[in-house]
């Protein structure tokens, strides 16, 4: 019912000319900022593509990120988008537009064994074996128990970042984003595994690991996302608790809603708006104003604020 209602207001919102689309952007964010997670760019999906959602036309993510900017202004830096699991597409976008965009922040979120070693993921694995399997359980591929000593050394996920359609970027390109003034890279996990489906052990180990990783290939990191991402589903609190345990990080979810810049302090989970690539800019747009309306009224915050009183530009 929540699902239909939301809908039917993405429509009503869309079905407003930009100018009165732009006004009710506008008021339902007030002084708020907004972070966008994206993770594929293409003008056209694949065939039989498993996650539709992941994957958006550059030409719609350029509409959305100047529609918001001309909506709310282009100063403060409010607006950060963001790019997870390193595919080089998603990197290739980023060096293109982050000059084009200097009023936006742009994160880059890798894991960085995966980058460094060039290992695919397995939703993209699922993709290629329900291509020739049908009725693939492809959630029991993507979420089974992981060995993290030896997931990254699969010859099967080794294979598949050869593939065209599955390339990450390499170090020295997310070097190349690390060198934009208004672009810096995050941590995003050595594996990708859910959080909440890791022993304490594990997700301990695993964390440890690829922030030492990280360090070693990029320097030190201002900022750590959560496989999959969503607060009191796929992390908890004793997941926050072990990244704060490592260093002062900005720490990122895909919770859907619009954030006060006092909130963005060292140790802080943030949101971010996990974008739909299947919906137009016009529909996001309107799915953003929608959860900040909603959160303006019920006046929520975050479940994880930072405990350090640093703000973080």
């Amino acid at each position: 019912m929540k699902q239909f209602v939301g809908t039917q207001l993405i429509k009503v919102f869309c079905a407003a000319d930009e100018r009165a689309l732009a006004r009710m952007l506008r008021a339902s964010l007030g002084d708020r900022r907004v972070a966008l997670c994206f993770h594929r760019v293409a003008e056209r999906r694949r065939e039989g593509e498993l996650l539709p959602k992941l994957t958006m036309p550059p030409a719609e993510i350029d509409r959305l990120i100047q529609f918001l900017l001309e909506t709310k202004g282009r100063s403060n830096r409010w607006l950060t988008v963001s790019f997870d699991d390193g595919y080089l597409d998603s990197a290739e976008y980023i060096l293109s537009r982050a000059p084009k965009f200097p009023e936006v922040e742009w994160l880059f979120f890798v894991c960085p064994e995966k980058t460094e070693r060039q290992v695919g993921f397995r939703w993209d694995l699922a993709e290629t074996r329900r291509r020739a399997e049908s009725g693939l359980d492809e959630d029991g591929i993507i979420f089974a128990p992981v060995d993290l000593s030896s997931e990254n050394l699969r010859s099967e996920l080794v294979r598949l970042a050869r593939e065209p359609e599955f390339r990450l970027a390499d170090v020295e390109m997310c070097r190349r984003i690390q060198q934009l003034a208004n672009a810096a890279l995050g941590n995003h996990s050595n594996v990708h595994h859910r959080p909440a489906l890791l022993a304490c052990e594990q997700y301990r180990a695993e964390y440890q690991a690829s922030m030492c990783d990280f360090q070693r290939l990029f320097g030190a990191s201002a900022h750590f996302a959560f496989p999959f991402g969503v607060p009191e589903q796929d992390f908890f609190a004793e997941h926050v608790d072990a990244i704060r345990g490592l260093g002062r990080f900005l720490i990122w979810s895909t919770e859907p809603r619009p954030f006060h810049a006092a909130e963005r302090s060292r140790g802080a989970v943030l949101p971010r708006f996990a974008v739909d690539g299947t919906r137009t800019w016009r529909e996001i747009a309107a799915q953003i104003a929608i959860h900040a309306l909603r959160t303006r009224f019920r006046g929520d915050a975050g479940r994880y604020p930072g405990r350090l009183e640093e703000d973080v530009r």
